[in-house]
């Protein structure tokens, strides 16, 4: 996975994230959408041929868009984490 950021601004940020598709873009834009600060979030995957999401934000008031992704990618890496022990647990209590 290689990031780039293709626009920063003042509450804003877009990045293109390369190796990634439509479940990684999805999943970050929804975990962007849960959080207060944020105003806005959407991805973009522009050829489907190439593994390659466009990750924009936009924040409301003085929030910072670089910590929102932090936030989101911290948020996503705990709730993997949580799903594996859940899924590890039902699987040994199955057998």
């Amino acid at each position: 996975m290689k990031i780039n950021i293709l626009k920063r601004s003042k509450g804003l940020l877009k990045i293109e994230v390369e190796g990634e598709g439509h479940s990684f873009g999805n999943l970050m834009q929804e975990t962007l959408l849960e959080d207060k600060t944020v105003d806005w979030a959407g991805y973009d995957q522009p050829h489907p041929l190439f593994r390659q999401s466009i990750i924009t934000v936009r924040m409301k008031g003085e929030a910072q868009a670089d910590k929102a992704l932090d936030r989101a990618s911290k948020k996503i890496r705990s709730d993997t984490e949580e799903f594996v022990e859940k899924f590890s647990s039902a699987i040994k209590n199955e057998n």
